[in-house]
């Protein structure tokens, strides 16, 4: 065999050099991102509401492992836009409003709900120099709720049954959720019912006050449920398992004991260095799991708010919004099916045009994520 000196030197040069380039690379902090190079990636809608903060928690938690996928959370403004990039495609799993995914699912969007999102998080809120009282105070008011397919709209609805309102008793006006606290400030409504933390908003700036909890007056309320494309479903069945556990055992450790600091969490003070990867918990705070995932949310790629205002979303009352029991059941889902239907969402089901829990709902993914351990480095 014919040997050629110079073609054998320039493999070896180049040999060399992707080793030296690959070194280089690996030594200066690249480790983990060479060894996600084959890590699925997911990216999940949401708004900055505390109905969602399974979200950036699992999308946080994620981004501190070196293993599983990486959901990346990408936030949203309000639901038309996100809605818009859903039915286009252009996103494949998010958290979106009850009745409006069972909605885009009647109306041929072909998504299913794999999960929720909370239980409870809303409130009814007024000034706090009216003098409402109680629900029948609201008659011949006007009332924001965050879009027309929410369940905010059907609680309003079921709250009018019980208080004997006519349909004409109220003015609803949709609002972005963001800007609610200004408008009730100023007066361009006398009520809003809306999920945290822009209740806890009016609240802490003084001017607003709480009516009603969801959790006193429909218990285990659902607002916002976890969606996702039936493509993703079909195609990629192990990443939107892996989403479900993810979101699963985020709302476990949510809820459960602990002050175990959960990767990338630091204490503020004590001699910690300040590291803009890391959320800072104040060193006058509790390390409970909660407080843990108010500053994670609070930063800038996240809900970019207040961790003080997440804080009192999560600890005042400390079951003002819950994350455990998120599996989707029958019955809830009946029930808002049978207002969305009344209020004219979509077409009510019949026997030529059934329409019902199996249609919209995809059990199979929160089964399977039953029995998880909360510890969010196990994954």
């Amino acid at each position: 065999m014919t040997r050629h000196p110079a073609k054998i030197v320039t493999a070896w040069l180049a040999t060399l050099l992707v080793l030296a380039s690959l070194h280089i690379h690996l030594n200066r902090g690249g480790m983990r991102e060479f060894f996600r190079r084959d890590r699925g990636r997911l990216v999940v809608g949401h708004l900055p509401v505390t109905c969602h903060l399974t979200c950036p928690v699992t999308s946080w938690v994620t981004g501190h492992s070196d293993h599983g996928a990486i959901f990346e959370s990408r936030r949203f403004t309000n639901f038309a836009a996100m809605t818009e990039a859903f039915q286009a495609g252009d996103l494949q799993a998010a958290f979106i409003l009850a009745p409006l995914a069972m909605t885009m699912r009647r109306r041929g969007v072909p998504i299913k709900i794999v999960y929720l999102g909370h239980r409870d998080g809303t409130t009814i809120n007024v000034r706090r120099d009216d003098p409402i009282r109680d629900f029948a105070g609201l008659r011949h008011r006007r009332v924001a709720i965050p879009h027309r397919y929410s369940n905010q709209r059907i609680l309003i609805q079921r709250m009018m049954d019980q208080y004997g309102f006519a349909e004409d008793d109220l003015e609803l006006v949709e609002y972005p959720p963001p800007d609610m606290p200004a408008g009730l400030r100023s007066h361009q409504f006398d009520a809003f019912v809306v999920g945290e933390p822009f209740g806890a908003r009016a609240e802490l700036d003084g001017y607003g006050r709480v009516l009603y909890f969801t959790k006193d007056i429909w218990p285990d309320f659902i607002s916002c449920v976890l969606a996702v494309r039936e493509d993703l479903i079909r195609t990629r069945p192990g990443m939107v398992q892996e989403l479900v556990s993810g979101i699963a055992r985020s709302g476990m450790w949510l809820d459960a004991p602990g002050t175990d600091l959960t990767p990338g969490v630091v204490v503020g003070g004590d001699g910690a260095q300040s590291d803009a990867r890391a959320a800072v918990l104040p060193p006058t705070w509790p390390r409970t799991h909660r407080m843990q995932a108010a500053v994670i949310a609070a930063r800038r790629e996240y809900y970019a708010q207040s961790p003080d205002l997440l804080r009192h979303v999560l600890s005042h009352p400390p079951d003002r919004v819950r994350y455990v029991d998120l599996a989707p059941a029958r019955p809830d889902f009946e029930e808002i099916q049978r207002y969305a239907e009344r209020l004219g969402f979509f077409r009510p089901s019949t026997p030529r045009n059934p329409f019902d829990f199996d249609d919209y709902v995809d059990t199979s993914f929160a089964a399977r994520a039953q029995g998880l351990t909360i510890h969010l480095e196990a994954r």
